[in-house]
């Protein structure tokens, strides 16, 4: 198999982010930088001039300095979170499936929208275009509604003022009935898609809490819409929140009472 040549633009850039940790040292100069990786200065201030823009580096003002940017943060928690659900959630999601043989997904909120880290397929015929990796919309799936209804205010009015997509005619696409939406979220303790984002299917979904009001990720479970109505009938949104509250206190260390459930914090 033919190997294809790195980008030395590329290369350049993580090795300054890899130079902080090699190190140990929390701050560094352009003049540190340039001589530990035996590039020229102007190389080596673009590069740093750009990471800093994109926030993976800032400098400090009162020596020039540069440090670590927030943004790699981001990328910790997310991968942290990724690694937990993956390790420790999926036996969760297997035993819903073998219970009610629905789609089951699992999914974090990410750059205001929410990714599906796990998927457990429906033993029917019935197959949900969804993949691990798949990046959705918080206002149209459950998995997205339970994060919406529990981010920080300022967070949320930034998706209340968005132009929010049709994905179908029964897409919620006005803002205040999408509060109103993430209200009843709140209220009963679980959230719904009415067909969507798709017709003719339909998911209910429970948020998992790491702390009181803080949700770590949410769950679901898709497929025909008659057929989760029936499920639900038959006691699907009770397992669910009896699940989440399993999920919180095992993995995440939150005890969560059911009858609390409906609305922390």
């Amino acid at each position: 198999m033919a190997t294809t040549k790195n980008i030395q633009s590329v290369e350049r850039a993580f090795s300054i982010l890899e130079l902080f940790q090699k190190t140990g040292c929390s701050e560094h100069s352009v003049k540190e930088i340039s001589n530990a990786l035996e590039l020229n200065k102007s190389t080596t201030f673009g590069l740093i001039n750009t990471l800093t823009n994109l926030g993976y580096l800032q400098q400090n003002p009162e020596n020039q300095k540069y440090v670590l940017g927030l943004k790699l943060l981001s990328f910790s928690n997310t991968v942290k979170v990724q690694n937990i659900i993956i390790r420790s959630v999926h036996a969760y999601l297997e035993q819903i499936n073998l219970k009610y043989g629905e789609t089951v997904h699992c999914a974090i909120e990410q750059n205001d929208g929410v990714i599906y880290v796990d998927k457990v397929e429906a033993t029917g015929s019935i197959f949900i275009s969804t993949q691990i990796g798949t990046h959705n919309d918080l206002h149209c799936t459950g998995v997205g509604k339970c994060i919406l209804a529990y981010m920080d205010p300022a967070m949320q009015e930034r998706i209340f003022s968005r132009s929010l997509k049709t994905m179908t005619y029964n897409t919620i696409t006005n803002s205040e009935q999408l509060r109103e939406e993430i209200l009843k979220v709140r209220a009963q303790g679980y959230a719904e898609d009415n067909e969507e984002i798709a017709i003719g299917l339909s998911c209910v979904a429970i948020p998992v809490f790491s702390a009181l009001g803080v949700v770590a990720c949410a769950i679901s479970v898709s497929g025909m819409t008659s057929r989760i109505r029936m499920a639900c009938d038959n006691g699907l949104v009770n397992e669910l929140k009896r699940t989440g509250a399993a999920i919180s206190k095992k993995v995440f260390g939150y005890v969560l009472e059911l009858s609390g459930a409906e609305n922390p914090g």
